[in-house]
């Protein structure tokens, strides 16, 4: 049998690291095992979906190396599909339209509360093929009260539902649009979708979904329902919470093989996977390592590994991922003629790609120097210039050792306080009194952009 997994997202907001592990592990597993991924968007919600959110999934995935196969599947486009399913559960006496006005159903959500009972419907449109013209109603799925639905989870084991304790839940809302567990069923089903990967919050919709299945006489996927990812406050992440948005950590400068490599350290008991190709992850993945355990994010550790990342990919593929912030600030970076220097003299202080961006603008940005921040070092500053100045001139090999040589040397030799060097030449390079090491500094400028700076000192 040809393994078929899927993701399927509804664009109503912003994708978090919960929605793109359940991707991740689709992607995977598919992958893993030779076979089929596809994406569906569940854009049925049209008051909240907007086709920003679409296009921000197809990036992220993108961005992440998740391709998909086949074309994308939108539910938007299968209305007739589901209304054709519902009016075969209606046909049959297995779904039946329901009346009851909301103020009714609030009631009996009270009393239930009241009475210590789980909040569910009375079935009192059950059995009674009501058809009134002019009157809007829902479709509710007839659900049986027999038996027990049992299913097992890779992940969570044997699990079992008591059919008797499940609601007649609704399938066709009022407005005409079929519901999420209704619609979920069709298109699993449709797609040929053999393993159903998602977060646990989903489990409880697992028995209503088989009932589905049972009705329809389709035939039932595994599933597996990955542990939910709680944040530092010990709360579902939610689209509606931004704290853990992709798109933030893509604008901060965090590479995809950070994220990747948590996501999987998160929730596999082998932490010791190293990421720099997803496409060799296949190899490696395996869902029966995965903890039952909620996992609680850490955002130091994801910090920890976006620098490790940061310092140990290739110069190419830095540049890659660096080019749309370098982008965003118009700068071409093609003419940047210092920028592998940057890149690796740097590196080993950062901890996010944008501040690679920043310090290219702050040691490219023009500035005017301030006599009044000249005059508080108290020292005749255009005679240490003039000595700079022509030492790095006759400087035949620009090196940060020799740039190193030259400026303690005249520190040594004219007894001088090191701090007060440092900050004057940093101040006089940059407009900056404190930043990146002296020497490396100087070494990234350059001999001619070094020399012309120094020389502004005259110009005050």
């Amino acid at each position: 049998m040809n393994i078929i997994t899927r993701f399927a997202p509804s664009p109503t907001g912003y994708l978090h690291l919960g929605n793109i592990r359940v991707a991740l592990y689709s992607w995977l597993f598919a992958r893993n095992n030779n076979g089929k991924f596809f994406l569906r968007i569940e854009d049925t919600d049209f008051e909240r979906c907007n086709k920003k959110y679409i296009d921000n999934i197809l990036y992220l995935l993108d961005w992440f190396g998740l391709y998909w196969d086949n074309e994308i599947y939108f539910q938007s486009k299968n209305i007739d599909l589901y209304n054709y399913y519902i009016d075969l559960l209606l046909n049959n006496n297995l779904a039946y339209k329901c009346y009851c006005s909301f103020e009714r159903l609030i009631n009996i959500r009270k009393n239930c509360i009241l009475n210590n009972k789980k909040p569910k419907y009375d079935n009192y449109c059950r059995n009674k093929n009501l058809n009134y013209k002019n009157i809007k109603y829902v479709v509710r799925f007839n659900n049986s009260f027999n038996n027990n639905i049992k299913f097992n989870d890779l992940i969570f084991g044997n699990l079992n539902f008591k059919n008797k304790e499940l609601d007649d839940f609704i399938i066709r809302r009022s407005n005409g649009f079929p519901t999420y567990n209704f619609c979920v069923v069709i298109d699993d089903n449709n797609m040929l979708v053999t393993n159903i990967i998602r977060g646990s919050e989903h489990i409880n919709n697992t028995p209503k979904q088989i009932n589905l299945l049972n009705s329809l006489n389709f035939k039932k996927p595994k599933y597996v329902h990955l542990p939910i990812i709680l944040d530092k406050h010990k709360k579902k992440l939610s689209k509606r919470n931004n704290v853990y948005n992709i798109n933030k950590y893509i604008k901060k400068g965090y590479l995809p093989y950070t994220l990747i490599s948590y996501l999987l350290k998160l929730g596999i008991s082998n932490n010791n996977l190293e990421i720099n190709n997803i496409k060799k992850l296949k190899n490696i993945f395996n869902l029966n390592n995965i903890n039952k355990s909620p996992c609680i994010i850490d955002n130091k550790k994801i910090i920890s590994l976006n620098k490790y990342y940061i310092n140990n990919i290739s110069y190419n593929k830095l540049k890659f991922y660096l080019k749309p912030f370098f982008l965003k600030k118009n700068i071409n970076m093609n003419k940047i003629n210092n920028l592998y220097e940057i890149f690796f003299i740097i590196l080993e202080r950062i901890y996010y790609l944008n501040e690679i961006v920043n310090f290219y603008i702050l040691i490219n940005t023009s500035f005017k120097l301030d006599l009044n921040i000249l005059n508080k070092f108290n020292i005749n500053f255009y005679i240490i210039i003039k000595y700079f100045i022509k030492k790095f001139y006759l400087l035949s090999l620009w090196s940060i050792q020799n740039i190193k040589n030259i400026v303690n040397n005249y520190i040594n030799n004219f007894n001088l306080k090191k701090q007060c060097i440092f900050i004057l030449l940093r101040y006089i390079l940059i407009g900056n009194k404190h930043g990146i090491d002296l020497f490396k500094l100087i070494f990234i400028l350059k001999k001619k952009q070094v020399l012309l700076r120094l020389n502004n000192i005259y110009k005050i």
